[in-house]
């Protein structure tokens, strides 16, 4: 039997990042780290066929957190950051079957064609909109349409919160999803005075304001893929990571807690860390605490369905000058949209080849998840080749499913959380942490494992 000071159970990125700060801030506990699976990571996965670079997941992060690039030189991987070039500014939103370009700033919207006339003057009378009804944790669809209308809801709004969230727009907490939003019209009672107050603050001190989302930042990764620091986290710590110890259930005991693994074995520990997705620490929990357990169970997943596929440069149309693209709803496709990975980061592709990265699936196409590989190439075979203008079929490709793939913070979210922290403060001594609660950014993951381990 282990006995340990800490045992976190999950080695994804937050239950490596959690063990990384404990041994570094808090050296006198002894720590372990039970992963389920054979390998660690996740969802963060990288692998290498016949020269190209497939992330499974996510494939990358933004480069506005100070913690995130402070954990990434304490674990010697400053050198090997790679921010994506300048592309990565050229984004585009399929409308009316055509592929148009995300303007990013006032003037350049007044002249682009992403929205009617009609779309554009709603959005202009921002600041008159009315405000919103006291007491509601308000969809983030219906305060884009209270506020700059349904036209940009639906073409601006809608597609961002499928692609960051695999999430449909009308389900969606504000308040959980962007907070920031919601304190801007707090505080200044329009987003477009907010903005004004916040460029002007930005301006005096030298930095940059962000947009209403969040803070600004650059998708930054690793020469190679994000599974680099993965790998960085597994080689420097591997004497206290134990994979494939996939753990049945946790228990209190005299010392503080009994892990019992799936294998018949077990463990002890004064304090336990919870690094897994919602739906698997519900099924641990359920013997320590029913009503944790149900609150937990409550978080909701979207299904996301990446495909990585490579091309020959000769087969394509398409510039392919930029980020990608992303499709609105009403727009009825078959996939969320499609990142041109070798566009903006070196290395991905073999000389005078491409790669894309396609989504497909969402919180509003879970029957995605009982497509067979063959019928997934075809819907989104059939979108690509019409959109972007290829000829002939992908030379390879690499599908990555995800059943569990995105935490949605649905209406409600807050009230969800509240029960866990109020249950877990109740218990003692065990804490949580992963994209399933403030943040599903591999940023948020990196700043709630911080603020985990100093808790302990």
């Amino acid at each position: 039997m282990e006995n340990k000071d800490v045992i976190i159970i999950g080695g994804g990125i937050s239950g490596l990042t959690a063990m990384h700060y404990i041994k570094k801030n808090k050296p006198q506990l002894s720590v372990a780290l039970y992963e389920a699976d054979k390998r660690l990571g996740g969802t963060i996965g990288t692998d290498k066929i016949n020269g190209y670079s497939f992330d499974w997941g996510p494939n990358g992060f933004l480069d506005r957190e100070p913690k995130t690039l402070k954990l990434c030189d304490e674990i010697g991987l400053t050198d090997s950051l790679e921010r994506a070039n300048e592309n990565a500014q050229n984004r585009y939103i399929l409308r009316g079957g055509k592929l148009r370009t995300v303007p990013m700033s006032p003037p350049k919207f007044l002249m682009s064609d992403i929205l009617p006339l009609s779309g554009k003057l709603r959005v202009m009378f921002e600041p008159f909109a009315p405000k919103r009804p006291e007491g509601i944790d308000e969809s983030i669809y219906d305060f884009v349409k209270r506020r700059i209308g349904r036209s940009a809801a639906d073409y601006l709004v809608q597609p961002m919160v499928s692609g960051v969230y695999g999430g449909v727009a009308q389900k969606m907490s504000l308040k959980s999803c962007f907070p920031i939003m919601r304190e801007m019209e707090d505080d200044y009672g329009s987003l477009f005075k907010a903005m004004i107050a916040k460029a002007k603050a930005a301006k005096k001190s030298g930095k940059k304001s962000g947009g209403p989302s969040g803070p600004g930042g650059w998708l930054t990764s690793f020469q190679g893929g994000l599974y680099k620091i993965i790998e960085q986290f597994e080689h420097l710590y591997k004497d206290d990571i134990y994979s494939g110890h996939a753990v049945q259930a946790l228990s209190k005991n005299e010392v503080g807690f009994e892990i019992k693994f799936e294998n018949g074995q077990t463990a002890t520990a004064k304090q336990v860390v919870i690094a897994t997705p919602a739906n698997n620490a519900s099924t641990i929990t359920k013997s320590l605490s029913s009503k944790l357990s149900d609150s937990l169970g409550k978080i909701a997943y979207a299904p996301i369905s990446v495909v990585c596929s490579g091309y020959d440069r000769k087969q394509i149309d398409n510039p392919l000058d930029g980020f990608g693209f992303l499709v609105p709803a009403k727009e009825k496709r078959h996939i969320l949209g499609s990142i041109w990975t070798s566009s903006i980061f070196k290395e991905r592709a073999p000389e005078g080849k491409v790669q894309f990265r396609t989504m497909i699936g969402g919180d509003g196409n879970h029957q995605s998840m009982e497509l067979s590989d063959g019928q997934l190439l075809e819907q989104i075979n059939q979108d690509l080749s019409q959109l972007l203008g290829i000829r002939g079929e992908p030379e390879q490709i690499s599908i990555y499913r995800w059943q569990y793939g995105i935490p949605q913070y649905h209406i409600g979210h807050s009230d969800v959380l509240f029960k866990i922290e109020s249950e877990l403060g109740k218990i003692g001594q065990i804490y949580l942490t992963g994209n399933a609660y403030y943040g599903i950014g591999l940023n948020d993951c990196i700043k709630q494992s911080y603020k985990v381990a100093q808790s302990l």
